[in-house]
């Protein structure tokens, strides 16, 4: 019996054997997001963003939809619907690439750049506006310089403008945009702050106030205990995020907020009076030497670079 059993089994090995597996069809194709070139720009412009999509997997588009514009993994409110994206003149684009170039992917190493340093896509635009409900003809929409949704930053500005842009407006336009990118990053868990950051001043004692030019001890105060102001006025005068008791919960992260403005917009002369205090000296070397040494970037190039 055991020998029938052994030769049944064999049997069924090789009918199972003999049983013809389906015939695998031809490869199918996955379809891309989006076709490269685009089709509008000048050759020169179409092939650099052909060269950045094949170097670091991202889109750079001046040509794209209101559902690109806005779109998320989820669903979101209804009131991101009301912001518009207006698309720029194609002439423009690589003047626009060159902006975006000189403002920040030109401070990126290499490897950062492959490693989500650049979002899935970037896209260029005219216009962001805002439609506001009630305003009068003419008032009734505000206009940004960007828009972050998801792994998505939209830029505004692709338009005559770049060709006539002066040093200064380059320079401010590059302020407010590097902070955008930069929180763009630490929301995503591409970059992160420091833990030690905060181990340096005092946010459990609540400071003197009121903190302003009328009250100078107060001032000095606030500066010794390294608290930088929240911004700046091109006459030089600062604004203070602590206006009394009611905003010190959010200390750690308005704290956080004005060092970060400070070492990637702040030049080193404009910075110089804040240095002199060591506990502000100290917060701003520590994360100036956290991105050098953990992300190989320079904050400070991008802060005191002119054009």
């Amino acid at each position: 019996m055991k020998y029938i059993f052994f030769i049944n089994c064999l049997c069924c090995l090789a009918l199972f054997s003999c049983k013809k597996e389906p015939a695998i069809g031809p490869p199918i194709d996955v379809p891309v997001d989006y076709v490269l070139p685009q089709g509008d720009a000048p050759a020169d412009a179409n092939d650099k963003i052909q060269s950045l999509f094949n170097t670091y997997g991202s889109y750079f588009l001046y040509k794209f939809t209101q559902k690109d514009f806005l779109w998320v993994p989820s669903t979101g409110g209804g009131f991101s619907k009301i912001d518009t994206a207006v698309l720029g003149n194609p002439a423009y684009t690589m003047d626009m690439l060159n902006f975006l170039d000189d403002i920040w992917l030109k401070f990126l190493p290499e490897d950062f750049k492959k490693d989500q340093g650049i979002p899935y896509r970037v896209m260029m635009a005219d216009t962001i506006k805002q439609y506001r409900v009630g305003f009068p003809p003419g008032r009734e929409y505000l206009y940004f310089d960007y828009k972050v949704v998801g792994k998505s930053i939209t830029f505004a500005g692709m338009n005559a403008s770049l060709r006539t842009m002066t040093s200064a407006a380059k320079v401010e336009k590059r302020n407010i945009l590097i902070g955008v990118i930069w929180n763009y990053y630490i929301q995503n868990k591409i970059m992160d702050i420091p833990t030690s950051f905060y181990d340096v001043s005092d946010y459990e004692t609540y400071p003197a106030s009121p903190i302003n030019a009328a009250n100078p001890d107060n001032v000095e105060a606030f500066r010794q205990r390294g608290f930088l102001p929240s911004s700046y006025g091109a006459d030089g005068s600062a604004s203070e995020w602590y206006y009394g008791t009611y905003s010190w919960p959010q200390a750690k992260s308005n704290d956080i907020t004005t060092y970060l403005n400070a070492i990637l917009t702040r030049t080193d002369a404009q910075m110089a009076s804040y240095l002199a205090y060591p506990m502000i000296k100290q917060k701003f070397d520590l994360l100036v030497n956290y991105y050098r040494s953990k992300f190989n970037i320079d904050v400070r190039a991008i802060a005191n670079a002119t054009y």
